[in-house]
């Protein structure tokens, strides 16, 4: 490989043509930091009008919020007048007074329209209430914004990092993905002609306890932007009644895009937030939502069709299938469908046709604005991935069943075991209890690799082990914030991977009790993931659960703000009281921040690490008195005397140029948190681990570990004290650790790609400096081998990706 040119930018990025922006290099700071969120100012001085002063909005911020009803709210004000204090800056009488000032202020942010669409069916016509905001007069708030207009971004990309050798490409953001290129393609080719992508998310949510009553919002850029009518289930639930209820659902869906029908074939000259006149044309980019939800958007029959899947064109008893790639479906040809469907003589011929293509007669909403419902459907990790480890669990707790009780036992009580860690959740118990939180299941599908290594030992056990160990690689390779094209080269590898242990682990369970069917949607929905991924970036971009988290407020708002009639129109209203109250207060915190930002000067970066939680200097007698029985720290001063000398000799930094020797008087300085800063592999953000260790505290064992830089490499370690020392006027931190040596591979390990590590003895703990640590790792042991452990490897990305850059042929 040739040496890397040192003055070659690491940033590439090619912008659309149409654009007429010539090739821009940046180095990866500069490419942050034009994508940093730090931008924009306030658009005023007194953002809180129509309130009559600032003390008036917070008050009224406060009821919203904390969702006080109408006698709550007038007590909060009746306490408040009585206090007195600030009686010039606080207005609100009465809650009349309260609740007029929030109609005020509803202007300030695109308000909800209320129509009524008529639908026929069973010979009778039924109307359904449906709220929307104006789709276009939405948009041109956000783009007409001057506060948001630093974020916008007008241009499709292709944005490349050089690797040492060549530029390769990368996919994080929509605009730098194909999508987006593809539809500014068949834009005007104008310099100013420029789309604004949409995101939408739809899903029925239940507010009730027992779900007889719902709330189906439909999202697009992080606010409801509309509420679709709710039809009552039919008891037969027949084809028929089916039919009806998704005529409802795209009538009322036309009613939310009719705003934008002609600007999207025609587009509109509009002047935007930084005062550029641009011709705007609105284009749908991403469609995100579960599969019942894909089905309805799409029009096609669902679980029982011929062909179930919203994409392409897989026949349903091939959905387990992932090594075969079938014609896609696009909108042009699910139009043509319906239309010669609707051409045929009788009723039966017509169903017959649209049978065979899985498709139901009613116009899809979605065609009136040109947009394709089949390409803009994403693959969703919550749902799909949830479901198929529900599936993967299911065998692994059947199977450990069968063992009997002490296996169960077993699982459990390791899961328990498990080393805490940030951002994992811990469980005490998990086979006989069920989780319906999308990251409690995830977690436990990480934990459960290594919870069930000494459980399932037999033959079929560790295929099913293997299946789960390929299901955790592929979910870290989708979940991915940042792509490059060697990793959806290697997520496709590990997909191939995936199918045929799966077809192993099926064809081995034939005939026995844990035979299954392994054809359901769930199943085939992630072929076609990486696709999404280069044409819309990120998984996060297009999966439901940042929309889903919207549900929340959505079902406090029904408890504690409504009478539980009409429902859905005091949702609107509190929701929209919601948006605006986040518009005002986002103006305040920018104008807040004004006067700090001119006075504080910028952090200073140190380093790489930094320290918490300090003890009490230490002398180095009372260390060995206190650590007596513990072989790590035989000889601490002297060996840590010889050491230092050699660190600060490295650096030059050696005082007088003398070795140094410790009394046992003098002292060191323990700390038990060290935050390890470090740019992480899998978004490219810098990111902070928190280490913790005190091997004085008799508390839940920790097995903090790290990756350690060496002269000769990188090395493993398990954290055994940390400490600081000060030599001239300069502290120093390091750490007492104790080096782990990656075991030889043993079939298993191969077989589950498990880096399993074996601790050197307590009496060869070694020093290192706190600066040489990379970042932490979660170490979980070996629950029969004592001083044995194996690398979390799947608790987030970045250490996934750090393992297979160092050790790329280790499991081949």
């Amino acid at each position: 490989m040739p040496p890397v040119q040192q003055d070659t930018p690491e940033i590439r990025r090619i912008f659309h043509p149409h654009s007429e922006r010539p090739v821009l290099f940046q180095s990866l700071a500069e490419y942050a930091a034009s994508n940093s969120s730090e931008k924009g100012l306030p658009p005023d001085l007194t953002p809180w009008k129509p309130f009559r002063t600032r003390l008036d909005f917070e008050v009224a911020e406060f009821c919203e919020l904390a969702m006080l009803n109408q006698k709550l709210s007038e007590t909060l004000l009746s306490l408040i007048r009585r206090c007195g204090e600030n009686r010039r800056e606080f207005t609100i009488n009465n809650f009349a007074e309260l609740d007029k000032l929030w109609s005020l202020a509803s202007h300030k942010c695109t308000e909800f329209s209320e129509d009524e669409i008529t639908v026929s069916y069973k010979s009778e016509d039924q109307m359904f209430k449906t709220y929307t905001r104006p789709l276009w007069d939405w948009i041109l708030g956000l783009v007409q914004d001057a506060r948001l207009a630093p974020f916008f971004v007008w241009d499709a990309e292709k944005a490349y990092k050089f690797n040492g050798e060549v530029y390769t490409r990368f996919y994080h953001e929509p605009w730098t993905a194909n999508a987006f290129w593809e539809a500014q393609s068949f834009l005007p080719k104008h310099p100013l002609a420029k789309l604004v992508g949409l995101i939408v998310y739809v899903d029925k949510s239940k507010l009730s306890t027992f779900g007889t009553e719902k709330a189906y919002a439909v999202i697009g850029g992080g606010q409801i932007v509309g509420h679709q009518p709710v039809v009552k289930d039919d008891a037969k639930q027949n084809k028929k009644h089916t039919d009806f209820k998704n005529v409802v659902w795209h009538t009322a869906f036309r009613k939310l895009l009719e705003s934008l029908v002609h600007h999207a074939k025609l587009g509109s000259w509009t002047k935007c937030g930084d005062d550029i006149l641009r011709w705007l044309f609105p284009v749908l980019l991403i469609l995100a939502a579960d599969y019942e939800e894909a089905c309805v958007m799409t029009l096609i029959r669902g679980l029982q069709s011929l062909y179930p899947c919203p994409i392409c064109f897989v026949p349903w008893n091939e959905q387990s299938d992932l090594s075969t790639e079938h014609p896609l479906r696009t909108a042009k040809d699910s139009k043509a469908r319906l239309e010669e469907a609707r051409a045929c003589a009788t009723l039966g011929e017509r169903e017959e046709l649209l049978k065979d293509y899985s498709l139901r007669d009613v116009e899809n909403s979605f065609w009136k604005i040109g947009a394709d419902p089949h390409k803009t459907i994403s693959f969703d990790r919550l749902h799909a991935y949830g479901g198929l480890w529900d599936h993967l669990f299911n065998q692994v707790k059947d199977r450990v069943t069968v063992l009997g009780r002490p296996s169960i036992n077993k699982i459990d009580k390791q899961m328990s075991a498990m080393p805490r860690w940030r951002k994992l959740n811990h469980f005490d118990a998990v086979m006989n209890v069920t989780f319906n939180d999308g990251s409690k299941n995830e977690d436990i599908a990480k934990m459960m690799l290594f919870a069930a290594y000494n459980v399932l030992t037999d033959p079929e056990g560790v295929l099913l082990l293997r299946c789960v160990r390929s299901f955790l690689e592929l979910n870290m390779y989708v979940s991915l914030e940042v792509h490059t094209a060697e990793t959806i080269a290697a997520g496709k590898v590990e997909l191939a991977q995936f199918d045929e242990l799966m077809k192993d682990y099926a064809e081995t369970c034939e005939g026995t009790d844990h035979e299954k069917n392994w054809n359901f949607p769930k199943m085939h929905s992630h072929w076609h993931v990486f696709d999404d991924i280069t044409n819309k970036g990120a998984t996060r971009n297009f999966g439901t659960k940042i929309s889903e988290s919207m549900h929340g407020p959505v079902r406090q708002i029904y408890h504690r703000l409504t009478n539980f009639k009409n429902v859905t129109t005091q949702l609107v209203k509190h929701d929209h009281r919601r948006v605006v109250a986040l518009f005002i207060r986002e103006q305040l915190d920018s104008l807040d921040s004004m006067d700090t930002e001119e006075q504080s000067d910028p952090d200073e970066v140190l380093s790489n690490v930094d320290i918490g939680s300090k003890l009490k200097p230490i002398t180095f007698q009372d260390l060995d008195d206190a650590m007596a029985d513990d072989p790590a720290f035989n000889r601490f001063r002297i060996r840590f005397a010889d050491y230092l000398s050699e660190f600060l000799q490295a650096y030059h930094q050696l005082p007088g140029g003398k070795w140094i020797k410790f009394d046992k008087s003098d002292t060191i300085v323990p700390f038990q948190l060290l935050k390890v800063h470090y740019q992480h592999l899998g978004d490219w953000t810098s990111t902070t681990d928190y280490l913790r260790c005190n091997p004085l505290f008799h508390g839940h064992p920790r097995y903090d570990g790290a990756l350690v830089k060496t002269a000769n490499g990188h090395m493993f370690v398990r954290l055994v004290y940390m400490f600081s020392r000060t030599v001239g006027n300069k502290s120093h931190p390091f750490a007492l650790v104790l080096p782990l040596e990656l075991r030889a591979l043993s079939r298993k390990d191969k077989l589950l790609r498990t880096y399993h590590l074996h601790s050197k003895a307590r009496k060869e703990a070694e020093f290192v400096s706190a600066h040489s640590i990379v970042r932490g790792l979660l170490l979980v042991p070996d629950f029969d081998n004592a001083g044995e452990f194996f690398i979390h490897d799947v608790a987030d990305t970045d250490v996934s990706l750090r393992l297979k850059h160092m050790y790329p042929k280790r499991f081949l």
